[in-house]
């Protein structure tokens, strides 16, 4: 047995006691539908309650006895680093609730966490510090409130109005021009409409798609896909946006690539997130560059545009709450590596070596398919 561990549990039974002492009913912790738990001055639990354990698919508390936080909830920064020892978990929300809160002052703050898995989770952290007869050092008394279903909500409400109200418009405009009998509608015009519907269409479909993919109510359908048709249909579907900004839009595919199998739509929106992500973040006169290469048995994507990320973003990047865009704005790399991982057995990671920019990279098997079918 690792005596490490077995003198952290340990030590953690005889805090736990001194606090079950003070609380005196530790039931009353299980009755309490948020979470809660208590960590000890090393920030280990030494407590929690059975919302706690359900949150995370722990059964008894001897799961959590002696962990962090962050191990607990296969934080990806926990699965490299000792919780809280990364530069990146100076922006914890947790960990900042911990070290703003007093005896007189509770601590608050919103947590972000990533998931091994690739799950993104938002809390509410509270923290209260408190102190218990028998124990070596003040106890901390943390609540989370899931507040997934509220920002997500808001953050697609934002993004999605956003984008639809810009199309719409561009359709209402188009419409006006066509009736307007002071106006001689210009040849042509009637495409134009056709194919802004088009994309108003397709903006409410990929937002469908994400409500389903979060719930794990999408529906996937597996067919031959040519990695080089759908490349070009991407670059197609954002042309008039690359060309407004000036950009040098660039297509290849290294040597003869073969067809995948996968649900076409999907990867369409995935690879699309990406690159739309790049067409944003550059500079007039940027060259975006989109790939497609054989690799054995897969097929890599790679999306390029010459801006670095900061350090910061890097960080963040694929939290579902995070974005560059401005308040509400920015589910692209989110949503990518969600339906990607989740639904297309795939793979989603970046590179952003300075000063030479950034390439999201999107990996399919050729013939594992769809993860899911319903």
């Amino acid at each position: 047995m690792d005596t490490g561990k077995t003198g952290v549990v340990l030590g953690c039974a005889v805090v736990r006691a001194a606090w079950e002492d003070v609380c005196r009913v530790p039931a009353l912790l299980d009755r309490v539908g948020e979470c809660l738990f208590v960590t000890d001055e090393a920030l280990r639990i030494v407590l929690a309650n059975r919302a706690f354990l359900e949150t995370f698919g722990k059964t008894e508390l001897g799961e959590v006895v002696g962990a962090s936080l962050g191990s607990v909830a296969a934080c990806r920064i926990a699965a490299q680093h000792a919780c809280g020892s990364a530069g990146m978990c100076a922006d914890c929300g947790w960990l900042q609730a911990v070290a703003t809160c007093t005896p007189d002052q509770r601590g608050d703050a919103e947590c972000r966490i990533l998931t091994c898995g690739g799950a993104a989770m938002d809390f509410q952290v509270r923290v209260y510090a408190a102190e218990a007869i028998g124990a070596p050092a003040p106890l901390y008394l943390c609540s989370l409130r899931d507040t997934f279903a509220e920002k997500r909500l808001r953050v697609l409400e934002r993004t999605f109005f956003h984008d639809v109200m810009n199309l719409a418009s561009g359709v209402r405009g188009l419409c006006e021009m066509l009736v307007d009998p002071d106006l001689r509608p210009e040849e042509g015009l009637t495409p134009m409409i056709c194919e802004s519907s088009q994309k108003l269409v397709e903006e409410i479909e990929r937002l469908r798609t994400l409500r389903g993919a979060e719930t794990g109510d999408l529906r996937t359908w597996v067919s031959e896909v040519s990695p080089s048709g759908v490349a070009r249909a991407v670059v197609d579907r954002f042309r008039e946006e690359a060309q407004s900004r000036h950009l040098q839009v660039i297509v290849e595919c290294d040597g003869p690539v073969a067809d995948l199998k996968a649900d076409r739509d999907l990867l369409l929106i995935a690879l699309g997130d990406l690159f739309r992500n790049a067409v944003e973040a550059s500079s007039r006169g940027d060259r975006v560059v989109l790939r497609c290469v054989q690799e054995k048995e897969r097929v890599v994507f790679s999306v390029f545009n010459p801006q670095p990320l900061s350090q910061e973003v890097r960080w963040h990047i694929f939290e579902r709450s995070f974005t560059t865009k401005g308040a509400g704005r920015g589910v692209g790399a989110y949503r990518a590596k969600l339906i990607a991982e989740r639904y297309l057995r795939g793979t989603v990671w970046f590179d952003s070596p300075e000063p030479e920019g950034t390439t999201f990279h999107l990996a399919l098997p050729r013939e594992a398919g769809c993860s899911r079918l319903t």
